[in-house]
C-alpha cells in the first residue's frame, strides 16, 4: 500500500502543521449546537484537504452507506447536483447524518453551482458538505464569495521544511527504517513544495534505494513527472485507455529514463501489494517494468509503457 494511503492521518491530532486550521476545526466540531454543516477546504495539491474531509466524516460518525464522494472533474453538471439535492431530502440509512465530499470542487459548472448555492442557504439538519479545491480562483469572484459565506472555510498552507522533515522521520520510524540518509530526506523536503502528499510519494519512490545517487535521480524524475506517471499508471490499471491518450502522456514525461522506469516499477509494486483483485494483470504489468533500459533510453521506456498498455487491455478489445 502506498505510504500516503497507509499513513493518512485518521484524526485531527495526527495532522502535521496548519495548527490554526486544526484548532478552528476542533473548536467548531465540538459544539453541541450551531455546528457548521458546510466546509470549504482550499490549498495546494497534497496539503491534506480531502484528508480533513474524511476526518470530519469520522468525527460526525457518518456511516459508509450515508457517505458520498464525488470528483467533480468527472461528475460536475447540474443533473448531478439536482440528484444530490433530491438525496438530501431523505433521512440517513444507518445513522444520524449524510455527508457529501466534493473533490476538485472548482470543476462544478455554473448552472450546477447556482443550484447548489441556493440549496446551501438552508441545509437540512442531517446533511453535511465538504468542498475541496486547489483552484478556488476558477470560480467567478461573486460565486466564490457566495460559497464562502455559506461555509466554514479553511486554507491549508504548505508545510515548512522542518515540518516536512518531522513528518518524513515519523513515517520512517513507523515503517521500521532505522537508518536513512539525511541528505535524501532534505532533498525530498526541498522539492516537495511543502506538500505532505508529495513528500510521502517521493519517500515511497526511494525508500528501497540503497544508492544515494540513484535516489537523487529518482527524486528528480518523480518531481518533474509525478503527475504524468500517476495518470499513465491509472490508465493502465483501469485497462480501458486508448494508446493515443497514453502516448500523449508519455510525451509529457521528462527526466532520466531509467529513473522513470524505476518510478513506474515502484508504483505498480505498491499497487500489487495493496490489490485485492486483478492481481495477475497488475503483476504482468509490473514484470514489464522490471527490465532495465539503461542502454535503450527513452525508446526503451516508451516500449515498456506500450507493452504494459497492451497487457492492461482485454484481448477481446483488439
Amino acid at each position: 500500500m502506498p505510504l500516503h494511503t497507509k499513513h493518512r492521518p485518521a484524526t485531527l491530532d495526527e495532522i502535521v502543521g496548519n495548527e490554526s486550521v486544526i484548532a478552528s476545526l476542533q473548536s467548531v466540531l465540538t459544539r453541541e449546537k450551531d455546528r457548521p454543516h458546510v466546509y470549504l477546504f482550499t490549498g495546494d495539491a497534497g496539503t491534506g484537504k480531502t484528508t480533513l474531509a474524511f476526518i470530519i466524516k469520522d468525527i460526525l460518525n457518518c456511516s459508509e452507506s450515508d457517505f458520498y464522494y464525488y470528483n467533480t472533474a468527472n461528475t460536475r453538471g447540474v443533473q448531478t447536483i439536482r440528484a444530490i439535492i433530491d438525496n438530501c431530502q431523505f433521512a440517513p440509512m444507518n445513522g444520524d447524518i449524510k455527508f457529501f465530499v466534493m473533490e476538485e470542487a472548482h470543476g462544478i459548472t455554473k448552472d450546477a453551482l447556482d443550484a447548489l448555492l441556493k440549496f446551501l442557504e438552508f441545509v437540512p439538519e442531517h446533511v453535511y458538505f465538504a468542498f475541496c479545491t486547489s483552484e478556488p480562483e476558477r470560480w467567478h469572484p461573486k460565486k466564490r464569495a457566495a460559497l464562502k459565506r455559506r461555509c466554514h472555510t479553511s486554507e491549508m498552507k504548505p508545510l515548512l521544511l522542518p515540518e516536512i522533515l518531522k513528518l518524513l522521520e515519523s513515517i520512517l520510524e513507523k515503517e521500521g527504517v532505522k537508518e536513512f540518509p539525511d541528505d535524501v530526506l532534505v532533498k525530498i523536503a526541498d522539492v516537495c513544495n511543502g506538500s505532505p502528499g508529495m513528500a510521502l510519494n517521493l519517500l515511497d519512490t526511494v525508500i528501497d534505494i540503497a544508492d544515494n545517487e540513484t535516489a537523487f535521480l529518482a527524486i528528480e524524475s518523480a518531481t518533474v513527472s509525478e503527475a504524468n506517471i500517476a495518470q499513465i499508471a491509472q490508465v493502465l490499471i483501469a485497462g480501458n485507455g486508448q494508446w493515443k491518450d497514453v502516448a500523449t502522456l508519455v510525451k509529457g514525461l521528462s527526466g532520466e529514463p531509467e529513473s522513470l522506469r524505476y518510478a513506474f516499477l515502484n508504483y505498480f509494486n505498491k499497487v500489487l501489494l495493496g490489490r485485492g483483485k486483478d492481481t495477475d494483470r497488475i503483476a504482468e504489468i509490473l514484470n514489464i517494468f522490471c527490465e532495465p533500459i539503461m542502454y535503450s533510453s527513452h525508446g526503451g521506456l516508451t516500449t515498456e509503457i506500450y507493452l504494459a498498455w497492451k497487457a492492461s487491455i482485454p484481448t477481446s478489445a483488439f
